[in-house]
């Protein structure tokens, strides 16, 4: 057999149809998830040089840049590029130009814990406090990062991965907390927690995690609530009441709405304003590289974001923003792979990250500069 192909990595995702030489067929597992979703994630060990040819059924599976590969088993990823895809097929293309060769595929650039550990590795020793928030039904820690003084006039909540496979808002989150840790004098008035994986145990074992059995994590917020880790949040917010709340998600894989960074409109006045307040700043405030437009929000009752989404239940800004102290909380999507036709990589969604810093700072009234 001139390729393998296998899951078990850390958030493997795939099952292998069939090897015919150097044309493989593959499909995602979707485990619990109803209905069609797009995060596949393998590791492919090639034997003999030359073209292979990968097609990945069930719905759209491809993303604008094409797939990303690593040859370093993780530590770092490209994208392939739009010239090795079939669209029509969603199949690639990889040439194996030396064998034997590993190498990892993915749909997108993941991000797991082994990421987030790299990052904290990078910031200054005691500028984050590492907690955990819940243990996951399988053991693992949620990690809860804390950057500032608890006594600080403004509370600030942000929350990363409801949906396990949305892993770009990763990225965004490092720019955040790099930002906040570089310039402590500027953001000293905002106490900071970060939960960058609500599903951990989705993220490292490569669910979708969008669209679960009875209801995702992100349609968990209200009574009847299934999992661990929506309960801590929850209880944390009620604790802590935080004056700001941002939730991170990326959009679908591809598609003019969903390759630009875009505000989700609420169905509530008062946080709609306020959507629309940050959203204003955030505009003004992003790079070239990763602009923001405040036409690309879509707003409650139109494209996916009417009533019939939320009807498994509660998203969690809605739930943060009904409490009674009245704060803003909001919903951001942030793309895979490109933004207004630019190439969207790490470093423009961390850029990205410290401009939404820069626009929480004055979103919150601070003029620390």
């Amino acid at each position: 057999m001139s390729v393998r192909i296998d899951a078990d990595i850390p958030g493997g995702n795939i099952i292998v149809e069939s090897i015919d030489d150097r044309t493989i067929v593959l499909r995602k597992d979707l485990r619990d998830t109803h209905g069609q979703w797009f995060f596949w994630k393998f590791r492919a060990r090639f034997d003999t040089v030359g073209d292979y040819h990968f097609r990945i059924g069930e719905g759209p599976s491809i993303g604008p840049r094409g797939p990303a590969v690593s040859a370093d088993q993780g530590l770092s990823w490209d994208f392939l590029g739009r010239d090795c895809v079939n669209y029509q097929d969603e199949s690639f293309v990889y040439h194996c130009a030396d064998a034997p060769q590993e190498r990892l595929f993915c749909v997108c650039i993941p991000y797991l814990q082994s990421d987030l550990e790299r990052f904290l590795q990078t910031q200054p020793a005691g500028a984050i406090r590492v907690d955990t928030l819940c243990r996951t039904r399988q053991g693992r820690a949620v990690e809860l990062l804390s950057i500032g003084k608890p006594e600080a006039p403004k509370r600030l909540l942000l929350t990363c991965r409801h949906h396990a496979n949305e892993s770009m808002a990763n990225f965004v989150i490092e720019g955040i907390i790099s930002e906040f840790v570089a310039k402590p004098d500027r953001y000293r008035d905002i106490f900071t927690r970060v939960v960058p994986f609500v599903d951990k145990d989705g993220v490292e074992n490569g669910d979708q995690g969008k669209n679960r059995w009875p209801h995702d994590h992100n349609r968990d917020y209200g009574p009847l609530t299934v999992h661990i880790e929506t309960r801590a949040i929850m209880t944390l917010v009620e604790r802590e009441q935080q004056h700001l709340m941002i939730d991170l998600h990326c959009p679908w894989l591809r598609g003019k709405d969903n390759e630009a960074v875009y505000f989700v409109g609420k169905n509530n006045p008062r946080l709609q304003a306020g959507i629309e307040r940050f959203s204003q700043l955030l505009s003004e405030e992003a790079p070239p590289q990763a602009p923001h437009f405040t036409s690309d929000d879509i707003p409650f009752g139109s494209s996916w974001n009417t009533g019939s989404n939320y009807a498994q239940g509660k998203g969690f800004t809605l739930w943060a923003g009904e409490n009674s102290w009245e704060p803003d909380s909001m919903s951001v999507e942030i793309p895979f792979a490109t933004a207004h036709g630019q190439p969207f990589d790490r470093a423009g969604a961390r850029d990205l990250g410290r401009a939404f810093a820069r626009s929480i700072c004055r979103f919150l009234g601070l003029d620390n500069a």
